[in-house]
Formats: C-alpha cells, sequence, structure tokens
C-alpha cells in the first residue's frame, strides 16, 4: 500500500503545482465598455424594491407618473400633493406562490399645510425557517428555539405640496431595518420626488429619487462569540465576526404618462365616461441594470377599472425565460362610501420559476 500511497502523493503535488502555475500565468480582466457594471448582492434593505399596491403590480411598476392617495407615499411622495382629505390604504402581497413569504404595506395621509402629510410601513417577512446552528445540524436548538424567521421593516414619514397648478414635488423619510433576532442592520434613508403635469396632449412626467441614505452592517448578540483559547488554560474571549458595510438600493426612476382618453387635455379624446392611462418608467438603480416598465390602465365612470402591464428585468439574460415572465394584468373596484371611495384593487403577475405573485390592495378616500 506505501508505493500506491506515495504515487498518490506525487500526483496530488503534480496537480496543486499546475493549478498555481496556470494562476500565475492567468489572464488579467480589463474594463469592457459592451458590459454592464452592477452591484447584484451589493445592496441591503432590498426589500424596499418590492413594489406596493395591485394597481402598480397590475401595470408593471409603471406608477411613478400616475401615483395618488396612500400608494403615492411608495412610488413618487409628489402624487400626493393634492389630497383633499384622509387617505388610508393596505396591501398584502402573498409571493412566490406557497414559500409563505409575505410582504405589507400600510400608509395613511392628511392634508396638511397646503400639501399632504402621511406615514407609512412596509414589512417582508420570510415566515417560518427551522434553525440550525453547527453544534445542531438537525435543528432544535435550546438554546435559540426550534425557527426562525428574517423580517425587513421600513417605516416612513412623508410630505408633498403644489409649487405650481402643474408642478408637484414631495419628501420622504425612511427609518430602515432587516434581519434576524439579534443579528439586524439598521439604516435611515431618504426620498425625492415630482410630477410635472406639461399641459401637451395630456403628457404627465414623474420622478424619483429613492432610498438616498448611509451604509450600515449587522450588529447584535449573533455577531459576537466566546472563544475558549486553551484546554489546559482556557480563556473566553470575546470575538466578533467581521461583518461588512451595505448601502441602501438607491434608485432614480423616471415616468411618462399619456392621458390618452378621458381629460380636457387627452390625446385622442376627452370623455366623460372613460378614461385611459398609458405609462412608461425607467427604473436605474446601483444594483442593477436599466429596467423598462409599462402599463395601460382603463376606467369606467370612476368605478370600474383594468389594468395590464410587462416589466422587463435583467434582459440581458433573457435567453433564460420568455415574453410571458413578468407580465401582469388586473383589476379595481370603487365603492362610494364616506364622501370618497372605497376602493379595492387585485393584481396577478407572472414570475416563471418564482411561480406567480397575488397581490390585494385596499384603499379608503380619494386618490
Amino acid at each position: 500500500m506505501r508505493p500506491i500511497a506515495l504515487i498518490g502523493a506525487a500526483a496530488l503535488v503534480m496537480l496543486a503545482g499546475s493549478d498555481l502555475a496556470a494562476q500565475r500565468t492567468g489572464t488579467f480582466l480589463t474594463p469592457d465598455e459592451n458590459t454592464s457594471t452592477t452591484r447584484v448582492a451589493q445592496r441591503g434593505a432590498n426589500f424596499l424594491a418590492i413594489g406596493v399596491g395591485a394597481r402598480a403590480q397590475a401595470m408593471g411598476g409603471a406608477l411613478t407618473g400616475l401615483a395618488t392617495g396612500a400608494a403615492a407615499m411608495y412610488w413618487n411622495p409628489a402624487g400626493m400633493a393634492s389630497l383633499e382629505g384622509f387617505t388610508a390604504a393596505f396591501s398584502y402581497s402573498a409571493l412566490y406562490a406557497d414559500l409563505g413569504i409575505k410582504h405589507l404595506y400600510g400608509a395613511a395621509a392628511i392634508p396638511f399645510l397646503g400639501g399632504g402629510l402621511g406615514a407609512s410601513y412596509i414589512q417582508l417577512s420570510s415566515g417560518d425557517i427551522p434553525r440550525t446552528t453547527e453544534d445542531n445540524p438537525g435543528g432544535g436548538n435550546p438554546e435559540f428555539g426550534e425557527i426562525f424567521s428574517w423580517t425587513g421593516t421600513a417605516v416612513g414619514l412623508h410630505y408633498a405640496r403644489r409649487l405650481t397648478d402643474r408642478l408637484q414635488v414631495g419628501f420622504t423619510g425612511r427609518v430602515i431595518s432587516e434581519g434576524i433576532d439579534q443579528a439586524r442592520a439598521s439604516w435611515w434613508g431618504m426620498d425625492f420626488g415630482t410630477v410635472f403635469r406639461t399641459g401637451l396632449y395630456g403628457i404627465t412626467l414623474g420622478a424619483v429619487l429613492a432610498n438616498i441614505g448611509p451604509s450600515a452592517r449587522m450588529e447584535g448578540n449573533l455577531i459576537t462569540r466566546r472563544v475558549a483559547t486553551d484546554e489546559a488554560f482556557p480563556v473566553n474571549l470575546p470575538v466578533r465576526f467581521n461583518t461588512v458595510d451595505y448601502g441602501l438600493p438607491t434608485t432614480f426612476r423616471f415616468s411618462l404618462v399619456s392621458n390618452l382618453v378621458g381629460g380636457a387635455e387627452a390625446l385622442l379624446s376627452p370623455s366623460q365616461t372613460s378614461s385611459l392611462n398609458l405609462a412608461v418608467d425607467l427604473n436605474d438603480a446601483t444594483d442593477t441594470d436599466l429596467q423598462l416598465s409599462a402599463g395601460v390602465e382603463y376606467g369606467f365612470r370612476d368605478l370600474l377599472y383594468l389594468r395590464a402591464g410587462k416589466k422587463w428585468v435583467n434582459e440581458a439574460n433573457s435567453e433564460f425565460r420568455s415574453f410571458s415572465d413578468n407580465v401582469s394584468f388586473g383589476g379595481g373596484l370603487v365603492l362610494p362610501v364616506f364622501g370618497g371611495g372605497f376602493h379595492f384593487d387585485y393584481a396577478y403577475t407572472s414570475l416563471a420559476d418564482l411561480q406567480h405573485v397575488h397581490v390585494f390592495s385596499f384603499e379608503l378616500g380619494g386618490r
């Protein structure tokens, strides 16, 4: 057996030497103007990139220039500048079929100082996950419990007002947190938004710079550990894992909305019974390529709405998906109550291997 062992050892040395030689003669990577640069998996609080509300999701996320009421606090705070009364909204999303991942959004706003003042809450929850550790790889850790869950939360304060009869501006301040028990990261962030109604052919422009803020890292008792240095003379030294800083998913969104039917400046024709809006959004984030969203919304007597949309995501790898991926549709119903309206909206989005997303939204008050 000894000669065989010697031969095996010699073969391993030769292989290791060839690997090292290959490393020494490797090719240096140089910048390529045809290769896009992103920071995928280099941002924290990425749950902020998940859109809220069934109206927006049914239109492929193209709501930056159309957002009004309570939903505007996420999509474009400037959209709540024209509030005439109290409004509140709640949205629930069951993400990726039966994986148990839930996304919640709640918001309320009132007219204030010539504009709109509101507060919002966003939560993403992973659901229950079995807890495994180095000492308990099969679960059942007696110290930390059987299960845990990952959650991300964001609490926001929003204000918007009109500067002219066509120009609106808005501001958002948020406190953001994500992680598990005893290991969380926290940020503060800001959004700035604007809406401009051009008065030309029913065209509205919207723009938002979202999630501006500093970096943060995971902190908590799970980030530290006490390690025994010597069995003969044990000394428990505190050791801290070397976590890294993560910035927020800073995003710039630009929107063009065309009112085709409905308003006095509609491109095709004014109407007192029907409305038809076409919206296109460009989304440029620090951790993604440039993304395009498009959506259409038809309304009848401000009571019934039908919507459809499409979002183009990571099209550099489009050979792995079909056009039906990220296609969405939905509708809404408005019941006149309390001098305003009760809005119920639904959206369905197809996500190929991630199956689908159902979103249900409720909003009380005007939009």
